[in-house]
């Protein structure tokens, strides 16, 4: 099968051929036809093509109007500073940057610098400014639009010529200027293998085992109330949501008869919501009860659920997020007391079966289980952007901290971690006799904040959910 496509650094057409490669939107097929990269791969220095295609025909961008321009085109695809050219020595291995026009004296009015080049007097611009069209005025280069989050980790102010990196309350700006980490003690990824619950510092690498349940039983999902230190999980053998203090030892069962692919936990209202992909709901019960051989929880939406599966909850705002994987598959938000549905997002979804908050970023991420991909948006559910990565193959649940995703693996037992704006620099962190399923990095402490089902469970004599 052959297909064309258009150069999107040139504008120049050309033939690709491929067998049975289909690239989404997003992302552009290697020359051999063998995968596919993302946009913002290409011309970044690194060949993630499998042929290097990715960086072919990358010295275009040395010399382009518009673009960053303090580089001048070697012959044989490799740029060169500007200072270089012409300074009686060949600093380009093909020669290229010496001899030809490099004595004619620079007269050009340049608002910047004006170099000496084999083919006469160019301008320039220092870094931070890109030439303009007429080739003689620079322009500033707003770092913060252009480059996302590949300029800071969190908050990012421009300035002319430059641009500076901030961080949000609980967060410090490393030495690098661009990075912000967690203060305080070190971020904890709680981890359910098997019949136990391991914690694994994410700094230190430190293991330890948090929790240990009967051997012929099966931690699901978890998640974790930082109010009073407590672990919820799915235990599939008994149907049944536990819970164990991480203080005292002292273990318990919430309710009975469920069944569940997702729980979460909302620490401010004191309540546990999770999803039934089958019955197509989302229900609710609070985390103080105890089970006495009646169900007490309440189905907060049903009716139009389309198999529900993954679930995440922003407790602060009062809103939830969930995910469908049935005959439609989309991502969904609505308040905490299930008003206000509406879909987030409906396209270019095969099976998302791992969803995480990245409240500092106001992003949503996914793992899609059918495309191979990770997903993220913001959560109005603008500035969608997707990675394929090859090794996204069974993912169950997700996790964001600082500037890493987590996810476990099913199929490779595995728990892993990739940079989560370029998917690049994957890791495998944990790898186990076992399926790893559920995944949690808690905050270490509870913000001082309140919502109306935190006081004296908002007056309701039962179950209280929020609206914001």
């Amino acid at each position: 099968v052959c297909s064309a496509r258009v150069d999107i650094r040139s504008g120049d057409l050309y033939w690709l051929a491929f067998l049975h490669l289909s690239c989404s939107r997003t992302h552009v097929p290697c020359r051999d036809g063998t995968g596919c990269v993302a946009q913002e791969y290409l011309c970044d220095g690194e060949k993630d093509c499998a042929d290097g295609s990715d960086e072919d025909g990358c010295t275009q961008l040395c010399n382009t109007p518009g673009r960053s321009h303090s580089s001048y085109p070697c012959g044989l695809g490799s740029c060169l500073n500007a200072s270089l050219v012409c300074n009686g020595r060949q600093d380009c291995a093909d020669g290229s940057d010496e001899g030809g026009n490099c004595s004619v004296p620079c007269q050009r009015s340049c608002t910047h610098l004006c170099y000496p080049s084999p083919q006469g007097p160019r301008c320039w611009c220092g870094p931070g400014y890109r030439l303009a069209e007429d080739g003689l005025s620079c322009m500033d280069i707003d770092e913060c639009t252009e480059w996302g989050k590949g300029a800071c980790s969190q908050t990012c102010l421009n300035a002319p010529g430059s641009y500076s990196c901030g961080c949000l309350p609980g967060y410090l700006l490393e030495p690098d200027g661009h990075v912000c980490k967690l203060t305080g003690p070190e971020p904890k990824l709680l981890v359910a293998l098997q019949s136990e619950v391991l914690s694994y510092g994410l700094r230190s690498g430190h293991e330890e085992v948090m929790l240990a349940t009967d051997k012929d039983r099966v931690v699901f999902s978890l998640d974790y109330d930082l109010v009073e230190r407590k672990v919820f999980w799915m235990d599939l053998a008994t149907e049944s949501i536990r819970w164990q203090d991480l203080n005292s030892g002292k273990k318990g069962t919430l309710v009975k008869g469920v069944r569940s692919d997702c729980i979460a936990v909302d620490w401010l209202g004191r309540n546990l919501y999770w999803t039934d992909g089958a019955a197509g709901q989302v229900l609710a019960t609070r985390l103080g009860a105890t089970w006495q051989g009646i169900p007490e929880y309440t189905v907060v939406m049903d009716g139009d659920l389309d198999q529900p599966h993954s679930l995440v909850l922003q407790p602060l705002a009062g809103l939830m997020y969930w995910s469908e994987v049935g005959s439609h598959a989309r991502l969904m938000e609505a308040s905490m007391d299930g008003s206000r549905r509406h879909v987030l997002l409906a396209q270019g979804l095969g099976w998302p079966t791992a969803l995480a908050l990245d409240l500092p970023t106001q992003r949503i991420f996914w793992l899609d289980e059918k495309l191979g991909s990770v997903g993220s948006a913001h959560l109005d559910g603008s500035s969608v952007k997707v990675l394929k990565l090859r090794w996204v193959r069974s993912p169950f649940a997700a996790a964001v901290c600082e500037g890493q995703l987590y996810w476990s693996e099913r199929k490779t037992w595995s728990v892993q971690q990739v940079d989560k704006a370029s998917g690049k620099n994957r890791t495998v962190l944990l790898k186990r006799q076992g399926q790893p399923h559920g995944l949690q990095v808690p905050p270490w402490e509870a913000p001082n904040r309140t919502n109306g089902c935190a006081k004296s469970n908002g007056g309701c004599a039962q179950l209280c959910l929020p609206n914001p």
